[in-house]
């Protein structure tokens, strides 16, 4: 009798699922942002052709090795640069802690392509540090200085400058949090501070390590304009290869779905850190870190250990941004760029309000009809931001494909009417690949808005949309603005994905300073790459303020 009860009371919630709209909404915007990546994986299991048959022959293996020496290089520099400095600034005092603390955050505003573009002006023979050194100091070590870095270490070292933070940012969340208890039973023990970090520190914040490594790597597999302009070959180039040189899409859909192959064993292995992650810094026991003050000789030397990523992230290539900016101003800033800026910036607009409204629709979703349904539906939803920029561009092709060619709207002259290489095909891919950033800072604004309040307003007769409108709009505009302000700076920067899918003659800021770069005028390239750059800071001093305020 009680089996037959749950499974009527059962019946009845999946009738009403099926009948509310709400939910009928989420399942369909889930739909059409996981369908181009379907598309994407299922690729994986057709044989491929003779086209196919030479790239994974002759050219796969490259993209392997050098995808893998790739990840595993900027990893370890990763590492290195984001533990130790997050470290340092947590547990010390020493001159300019407090600057560096939020300053080591900044290279994250630059775009890894605009880095690379930036310090191989700087490197190059007739850069004017290099002309400079030349003839004061005879320095002269080819054609660039000290190295090529037009190369594969090259682009390790600038994809680990441009993607520390993230690990810093974990790491140092994850130090500030550890009560001093901890530190203090060590140091009773006589273990030094070398002893603590390796013994005590470092293994109680793997999985946060493990976790901001993650997404550092999963920015590396999304990248393409680093590589392409370094010469290095990895599943990105190789996809754009297939696609624009050799004209095979099959072959460009196989290497998407390997590489997302790459990025979903990356998401399962930080899914399982993250499982693994303990915190021992509640109760009566916790008491927050007191940091130790460092003897002159160690303070200088944790400044200038912090010193080194801030400039060279960040300080140093703004500053040679901002003298070719100055040197080329007058006619690159013209009616074309103005275009260039409205492009941008119209293009961005448009897709931070499509996601920002989407993501409102479903977070509100979840709150009001909470279900294993529809928070499964809320997760494939925002799927598309760990899958890189080009794999969801080449799905999202191979999909408006289909519909031109066989549900193709025709015009009352009979002219046929595509929809591939529009604005539309943009801000849908966009979409895809943003809903994530739009729905995590509106559901987190959502969660702390008391449930009491929707409740009050049903029981008042007022209907769900006009509770939304009336009582969590209202109370969620930062949140809302947050999340609007994330997908425009996301969207202004993104590169792969853009170029593959912009409508013809269509350019935007990011693209333009990457085929100035590529045309070897690099000066030419750095007003719009310091748009780019100011832009991306907006979010980094908000991110000071949350810290702030949160210590």
């Amino acid at each position: 009798m009680v089996k037959h009860k749950g499974r009527n009371l059962f019946d009845i919630q999946f009738q009403r699922q099926l009948r509310n709209p709400w939910i009928w909404g989420a399942f369909f915007t889930a739909l059409l942002i996981a369908f181009p990546l379907v598309i994407v994986l299922s690729n994986i299991f057709i044989p491929g052709d003779a086209t196919w048959q030479h790239i994974s022959r002759n050219l796969l293996p490259g993209y392997i090795l050098n995808t893998i020496v790739l990840m595993t290089g900027v990893a370890l520099l990763t590492f290195l640069l984001g533990v130790s400095t997050a470290w340092i600034v947590s547990m010390y005092n020493f001159p300019g802690h407090r600057f560096l603390s939020w300053a080591l955050i900044l290279p994250i505003a630059i775009p890894a392509y605009i880095n690379g573009f930036t310090w191989a002006g700087i490197l190059d023979y007739t850069s004017p540090v290099y002309v400079f050194l030349r003839n004061n100091f005879g320095i002269d070590s080819g054609q660039y200085l000290f190295f090529n870095i037009l190369s594969l270490p090259g682009a390790v070292i600038i994809l680990s400058l441009s993607l520390y933070p993230y690990v810093y940012l974990i790491s140092k969340a994850y130090f500030t949090r550890q009560s001093s208890s901890l530190f203090e039973v060590a140091s009773s023990l006589g273990r030094n501070h070398g002893d603590i970090f390796f013994r005590v520190a470092l293994p109680m914040a793997r999985p946060a390590i493990v976790a901001g490594i993650s997404l550092a790597l999963m920015e590396v597999l999304n990248d393409y304009g680093l590589v392409r302009y370094f010469g290095v070959d990895t599943f990105t180039t190789g996809i754009f290869t297939a696609w624009f040189a050799f004209s095979h899409p099959q072959s460009a859909l196989k290497l998407s779905a390997y590489l997302m192959i790459f990025v979903l064993a990356l998401i399962i292995m930080e899914k399982t850190q993250r499982g693994q992650m303990r915190y021992d810094t509640l109760g009566n026991t916790y008491r927050p870190l007191t940091k130790i003050k460092l003897s002159r000789r160690r303070a200088v030397l944790a400044t200038i250990l912090c010193l080194i990523p801030f400039l060279s992230g960040f300080a140093i290539p703004v500053v040679m941004l901002l003298y070719w900016s100055s040197l080329t101003f007058e006619y690159v800033v013209n009616y074309r760029f103005t275009e260039l800026l409205a492009n941008s910036f119209l293009l961005a607009a448009s897709a931070s309000a499509l996601v920002t409204l989407l993501a409102l629709f479903i977070s509100f979703t979840v709150r009001s009809f909470p279900s294993r349904l529809v928070k499964l539906l809320a997760r494939v939803a925002t799927l598309g931001y760990a899958i890189p920029g080009a794999v969801v561009a080449i799905g999202i092709l191979i999909l408006l494909l289909w519909i031109d060619s066989n549900l193709g709207i025709s015009s009352p002259a009979g002219i046929r009417i595509a929809i591939t290489g529009t604005w539309f095909s943009l801000v849908f891919a966009y979409l895809v690949r943003f809903m994530a950033v739009g729905y995590n800072s509106v559901d987190s604004g959502m969660e702390k808005i008391s449930t009491s309040l929707d409740e009050a307003s049903r029981s008042l007769g007022v209907s769900n949309l006009k509770t939304l409108r009336k009582v969590n709009t209202p109370l969620l505009t930062g949140s809302i603005i947050s999340a609007a302000l994330l997908v425009f700076i996301d969207v202004l920067k993104e590169l792969p994905l853009t170029l593959i899918l912009r409508p013809f003659n269509f350019d935007t800021l990011a693209i333009r300073a990457f085929e100035f770069a590529s045309d070897e005028r690099i000066a030419e390239a750095a007003p719009a790459a310091m748009i780019i750059i100011i832009t991306g800071m907006i979010p980094v001093f908000l991110l000071n303020r949350l810290m702030g305020r949160i210590g």
